[in-house]
């Protein structure tokens, strides 16, 4: 179950959300070659054929310039890397991308959101922050360490905030006349 999208939709839009994503694939020219039902309710995984933050970066433009509004694809999180879901396997990796995609003067923070595992939420954070030098800031960071636990792997990236696709936050093309 290796993946490098996490999608969220309504609860029971699994199977609607995961075509959803394909035609938006489509549209985009960059193919989903797969998609999984997580287990839990109004979350699947996916794999585009490409850079995943292209992908969400894409799927923004779609949304804001008014040529596609996604009824069933509610938020999309880009993954550079899966891992088992160890706590040395997820720091190891955490701290891997983040000597890699955070510069040095760059600020940070750890977003954590864990699903059916029994992992301090802090533990991980203190795991990470630990063996990084770059200040960590809450608010506003430069770049995020992405964490989305599941029960047998976990997807990490090191990005930043706007390259996580949300239908909510995303304002819709002037086309919509402001409405």
């Amino acid at each position: 179950m290796d993946f490098n999208l996490v999608i969220s939709t309504g609860r029971r839009l699994e199977g609607r959300c995961a075509d959803e994503l394909r035609y938006i694939g489509d549209l985009i020219g960059m193919r989903i070659a797969q998609t999984s039902f997580t287990g839990f309710d109004g979350l699947i995984t996916g794999y585009v054929d490409g850079d995943p933050v292209e992908f969400t970066r894409k799927l923004k433009d779609l949304v804001t310039t008014g040529r596609y509004i996604p009824r069933f694809v509610l938020k999309v999180v880009p993954i550079m890397r899966t891992v088992s879901t160890k706590m040395e396997d997820i720091a190891k990796a955490a701290i891997e991308l983040a000597n890699r995609y955070l510069s040095t003067n760059e600020t940070y923070k750890v977003e954590v959101r864990k699903r059916g595992v029994d992992l301090d939420r802090m533990e991980i954070i203190d795991s990470i922050a630990s063996k990084i030098s770059n200040k960590v800031k809450l608010e506003n960071p430069d770049k995020v360490i992405q964490l989305e636990i599941f029960p047998s792997r976990t997807g990490i990236s090191v990005i930043r905030e706007d390259d996580i696709f949300s239908l909510m936050k995303v304002s819709v093309g002037s086309q919509q006349g402001g409405q």
